[in-house]
């Protein structure tokens, strides 16, 4: 059966009405699609669905491995007893293409365009409960570095060339030549951005989602690194309200920081290429990343 691309609008287009019938034939789950979520741009493009039994709940798709993924669910479905906000993960599965499909519970709320005074307090605050969480944890990795993971970034970035290989050895010398390693056991969001967060109608968090890049173990400090340098984060946060964020972040030293934001960056360039954006996403990350190691 031929079916339509709902999603053209997304970095990584695709079909969740393919995805389901596939998930159904499987599982026998009975998903039912009911709605496309309205985000414009990318890579998880959630799409709503109803489970047989009346469940609503929210499908999405990476490329992040089975076991990741599973471990991923395991720990949020964890956690969710502490009052954290997170989805229950109800089903993870491999698709017949590679993708793995995430189907989670939909959580209440709703996304925002740009925060303001009040949800970029929220944001930060949201972050600041994830402290600790992983303590007892410790079989959660901490986020993927060069060159620990070198073999993971040559398989995308080192494809780039010369331009490749001198970006990661600028990242090299951002650490003084010493692996990365970052301290904590707290619960990072590797794409914490306002997409990715719901908002009730006070402004408080009411979830947080899109774990598609699995859940890592570290400083909680990392994720909001990406409200500034991330494409998607600049354009959801005003100067005044970026204050809010900045002052978190000047607890890390200037040293800490200038390594999580080259290890940022370079990782959204390794995502970039992982997830087949288009070659415009793919040169853009790759100049901001050259522009500013």
């Amino acid at each position: 059966m031929a079916h339509r691309l709902e999603f053209r609008l997304s970095e990584n287009p695709w079909a969740p009405t393919a995805v389901i019938e596939e998930v159904n034939a499987r599982t026998g789950s009975g998903l039912v699609l009911t709605g496309l979520a309205d985000q414009v741009g990318g890579s998880s493009s959630a799409a709503f669905v109803q489970w047989a039994d009346g469940r609503e709940s929210a499908m999405t798709r990476t490329r992040t491995p089975l076991a990741v993924m599973r471990q991923t669910a395991g720990v949020l479905n964890d956690v969710r007893g502490q009052a954290l906000p997170v989805p229950e993960h109800q089903l993870v599965l491999e698709l017949s293409d590679g993708y793995v499909v995430v189907v989670q519970e939909r959580l209440p709320g709703r996304h925002v365009s740009q925060l303001n005074s009040t949800t970029a307090a929220a944001f930060v605050a949201m972050n600041e409960r994830f402290a600790g969480v992983l303590r007892d944890y410790p079989e959660v990795p901490r986020p993927r570095a060069f060159p620990d993971s070198a073999s993971v970034f040559e398989d995308t970035i080192g494809r780039l060339g010369e331009r490749g290989r001198r970006l990661l050895e600028r990242l090299r010398e951002v650490d003084g030549g010493r692996p990365f390693r970052m301290q904590g056991d707290d619960l990072v969001h590797t794409d914490y951005t306002p997409g990715n967060v719901l908002f009730d109608d006070a402004g408080s968090v009411s979830g947080v989602v899109d774990w598609n890049a699995g859940a890592v173990r570290g400083d909680r400090y990392y994720a909001l690194i990406g409200l500034h340098w991330g494409s998607v984060g600049r354009r959801t946060i005003g100067a005044e309200e970026f204050r809010q964020v900045e002052e978190k972040l000047a607890d890390l030293s200037p040293a800490t920081r200038r390594s999580y934001e080259a290890h940022w960056m370079v990782d959204q360039v390794h995502e970039s290429i992982l997830k087949g954006f288009p070659l415009e996403r793919v040169e853009d990350d790759l100049a901001r990343a050259e522009r500013t190691i």
